[in-house]
């Protein structure tokens, strides 16, 4: 592999890092919100579960063309909200606590 081509990959698992960051935020936002937590609990709630999501012997793929999968433990599911002013305002206090 090339230079270029090891920067390339670089570059792409920090996308992916920081898309998982931004939505490990905003589900922890949601739980401050919606379902009464700290700040802290929502995070560390939020993080725990994006990374049993992660985890390949949590679900099965559903639709290989799409990647749509289902989680074998209903718990994992991911919670389905608006990201409303709320919701922002809230995780870009936790983005800034965590980054």
């Amino acid at each position: 592999m090339g230079i270029g081509s090891n920067l390339m990959v670089e570059l792409e698992e920090q996308r992916i890092e920081e898309e998982n960051f931004q939505n490990i935020i905003y589900e922890a936002a949601h739980y401050v919100l919606n379902e009464k937590m700290t700040r802290d609990e929502a995070y560390k709630t939020a993080k725990e579960l994006h990374k049993k999501r992660q985890d390949s012997s949590n679900y099965i793929l559903k639709d290989e063309e799409t990647s749509e999968i289902e989680y074998l433990d209903s718990n994992l599911d991911e919670p389905k909200f608006k990201k409303t002013s709320q919701i922002e305002a809230i995780a870009k206090e936790l983005y800034e606590k965590y980054e």
